[in-house]
């Protein structure tokens, strides 16, 4: 009797923790914690340590001349940088969708998702080698490493709609965040004691500590991808050749396309994240050579800065996404769109430290919301057993948008001179992103996704579910 009351207790706490968000199952918590694992590497490398090292050991202070027959072209650090992240960002936007398309074929969603997170991982431990002067090898390692998290990416985030159902999946797709937020932050702030007490640990140069702190995400990225093995896999088609695959595979690609033009607001919300996508990498990767150039801040100081960012970024993922279940997420990451332009027009106009430190809590508040809430909508606006495919289509907008940003803010900064003129031009994406958002409507995507499936059952002689 005493079992049997604590077994009805114990069933009806789950169903209350369920019912409110506190409960996930293990295959919800395994997806979270490849969150936490990746965001090491935008937080302490791509968004911290590399730039400002780049910047300030790798390339010459007086920047490259670079020269070819009677051309020549005198590029600086900042601008190298954008044209980096834009060169890694246009590999993965070009070849995403193909890969998306043959893991759904072959039912190797999974294996791609741990090959990409496996060369990432091992290319940014190799970063130890970003010594002085090796610009060409510093480049290389980190396109690398930079393919391996946004291509393992494109198969992590096809996998919310296969293990979450609709009205779930504001919620999880924000815990993700949260959980890659918490990581990347308690991993930023171990690297934060051990560079400024770097000589108690025998390393003698911050240069070097910081070249250990690389190190260190690649092996914390490969640690926490292992509870990804339990992730559930399809069920694998029978062997084909490589020539109908790849057939099969440009075909679906093109059904993809296709259908993503004749869905309206699918299309106009693609659209509208390609824009103001741009805007959001932009901050991302420049904002620490930002500081650290225009500003002259310290790097403890931007450590500190992006830690506050790191932690901020937990709750505020977590309360943007309740709110887009109370508001609509549309309208919520509408919001959050208008708070990123007040971010712009901020950081054209500071002048110091302390100012850095707000524009770090503002950011924090909005980036896992905004970003997760992308997310979120778009899986509200495909079928799920097609995940791979729309989400390698979906990488298309992300990462082609990510290497517009960027290069628009090199471009910038090589015509004015300045950093601080060319942060304005991402304001552009912002706004217009906002303006083709306004006209999307997830009910008539849905719809109009609908009777194309059914259309398509008719046509092959079958009948929609």
């Amino acid at each position: 009797m005493w079992n049997r009351s604590l077994g009805i207790v114990n069933e009806r706490l789950l169903a209350v923790a369920d019912s409110k968000g506190w409960w996930i199952g293990r295959v919800e918590l395994i997806w979270c914690l490849y969150d936490w694992a990746n965001s090491a590497f935008a937080t302490s490398v791509l968004g911290t340590f590399l730039p400002v090292h780049f910047a300030r050991h790798v390339v010459p202070a007086s920047g490259l001349e670079l020269a070819f027959r009677r051309w020549s072209w005198h590029i600086e650090a900042p601008s190298l940088w954008a044209y980096t992240v834009s060169l890694a960002l246009f590999i993965v936007a070009l070849s995403a969708p193909l890969l998306g398309a043959v893991a759904d074929h072959r039912g190797r969603r999974k294996t791609f998702f741990l090959a990409f997170a496996a060369m990432g991982s091992l290319a940014t431990c190799a970063l130890y080698g970003a010594t002085a002067g090796r610009v060409g090898f510093t480049i290389f390692v980190f396109v690398l490493a930079h393919i391996g998290f946004s291509g393992s990416e494109v198969f992590y985030n096809a996998y919310l709609p296969v293990i979450a159902p609709s009205e779930k999946r504001d919620r999880l797709s924000g815990l993700g965040y949260a959980f890659g937020y918490v990581g990347g932050g308690l991993l930023l702030a171990i690297h934060l004691l051990f560079i400024r007490n770097h000589a108690a640990w025998g390393v003698p140069t911050v240069d070097g500590a910081v070249r250990l702190a690389f190190v260190s995400v690649g092996i914390w990225w490969a640690v926490f991808t292992l509870p990804s093995l339990f992730l559930p896999s399809e069920e694998t088609p029978p062997r084909l050749p490589l020539r109908r695959i790849l057939a099969g595979a440009v075909r679906d690609l093109n059904d993809t396309i296709r259908d993503t033009r004749r869905n309206r607001h699918r299309f106009l919300f693609i659209l509208s994240y390609f824009i103001y996508n741009n805007g959001i990498q932009t901050v991302i990767s420049m904002a620490s050579i930002y500081g650290a150039t225009e500003l002259g801040l310290s790097l403890q100081t931007l450590l500190g800065a992006f830690l506050l960012t790191q932690w901020i970024a937990f709750p505020g993922a977590v309360f943007v996404a309740r709110s887009a279940e109370r508001w609509g997420t549309r309208r919520v990451l509408f919001m959050t769109l208008c708070l990123w332009c007040a971010i712009v027009v901020y950081a054209y106009r500071m002048t110091c430290a302390w100012e850095f430190w707000i524009l770090a809590a503002f950011v924090g508040f909005i980036l896992g919301g905004s970003q997760s809430l992308s997310r979120s909508l778009y899986s509200q606006m495909i079928p799920p057993d097609r995940s791979s495919k729309f989400f390698g289509f979906f990488a298309v907008g992300g990462k082609f948008s990510a290497i517009l940003g960027p290069l628009c803010f090199g471009i910038s900064r090589d015509l004015l001179g300045d950093s601080r003129r060319a942060i304005l031009t991402v304001l552009i994406f912002f706004l217009v992103g906002m303006a083709l958002l306004s006209r999307v409507r997830v009910a008539d995507a849905n719809a109009s996704a609908l009777q194309s499936k059914t259309l398509t059952c008719r046509d092959h002689g079958g009948a929609a579910p």
